[in-house]
């Protein structure tokens, strides 16, 4: 029970870093019902972009370098919707998606061929800090920081989608595309601002993720499939479920890793891993519209 409190904090960072890619994938989903398969390399591409402008030659502060890649990768989700993305109105949903695919095929080809394979050391502002004394368990500090990053985004995530013109303008496009444009709101620009949100949640993900092991390499893109059984488990609407459903999924992989996977033994590796899916199948078979999805009922 002593490392309970440790596995506890592990748990809540990485569903954090989880909630980050759902929320990516949650604010792209309701503005332009795309279902974004290049938010993995996105993630890799800001983590990376975090470990070139954090280094000691550029002499750029950790926190301005975090706030720069996060902008850099916002921009680039922005130019791929607006070079990419934008043609594709009107054309059936099975396409966009496949060519989100290739999209990420591409940045991936670019990401290789920039940075290589080699694996890159991730920088941290706290390195003095060590470990946290927590209920008499030793907590990672990166823990701690990725918990607190992913509280302060998703909290500033709320309050522009509740709080200002630009989340009222989001909602409205969410809800029908063809009225808010009649209203004269800009839905191009929403679909913009939506994949650019997107972009700066991956990158802010990636730098986190990196933390754990200290480095980011270019397979980093893998983390938004492991995050997709809390999209589907939250709701692909609802930013609230992604949330609750990253965090409850990423409690549950840690928690399996400790305890079920020594429980099965050799046939018990890598157990944790597969662990969320299998949850995600169980819950969908009783509610396939997610936790707090809503129940679409058509009448002809």
């Amino acid at each position: 029970m002593e490392q309970l409190p440790q596995l506890l904090a592990s748990g809540l960072a990485l569903g954090a870093i989880y909630a980050l890619v759902a929320l990516g994938f949650v604010a792209i989903y309701r503005a332009s019902k795309v279902f974004n398969f290049a938010q993995g390399e996105l993630v890799t591409f800001g983590a990376l972009t975090m470990v070139a402008l954090s280094s000691t030659d550029t002499g750029i502060p950790w926190p301005l370098a975090l706030v720069l890649s996060m902008t850099a990768t916002g921009l680039l989700a922005a130019l791929i919707e607006r070079l990419a993305l934008r043609r594709m109105i009107g054309r059936p949903v099975f396409v966009t998606v496949i060519l989100t695919l290739f999209i990420g095929i591409i940045l991936r080809t670019f990401i290789v061929a920039f940075w290589g394979t080699d694996p890159y050391g991730m920088p941290t502002p706290w390195n003095p800090m060590g470990n946290l004394d927590l209920f008499g368990a030793q907590v990672s500090a990166n823990a701690i920081g990725a918990i607190v990053a992913g509280a302060l985004a998703l909290f500033g995530f709320y309050v522009l989608i509740k709080k200002t013109r630009l989340g009222v303008a989001m909602r409205a496009t969410a809800s029908d595309q063809e009225a808010a444009l009649a209203q004269g709101i800009p839905v191009g620009r929403i679909f913009s601002t939506s994949w650019f949100i997107a972009g700066a949640f991956a990158a802010l993900a990636g730098t986190m993720l990196a933390m754990f092991p200290r480095t980011a390499d270019v397979n980093m893109g893998f983390i938004a499939l492991r995050a997709f059984p809390a999209v589907l488990v939250g709701g692909l609407e609802s930013a609230l479920g992604a949330v609750v459903a990253s965090l409850l999924l990423g409690l549950a992989e840690v928690l399996a890793q400790a305890y079920i996977n020594p429980a099965l033994g050799q046939f018990g590796r890598g157990f944790h891993e597969v662990f969320p899916y299998l949850l995600m199948i169980v819950f969908l078979a009783v509610r396939p519209y997610g936790l707090f999805g809503q129940r679409r009922v058509e009448r002809v």
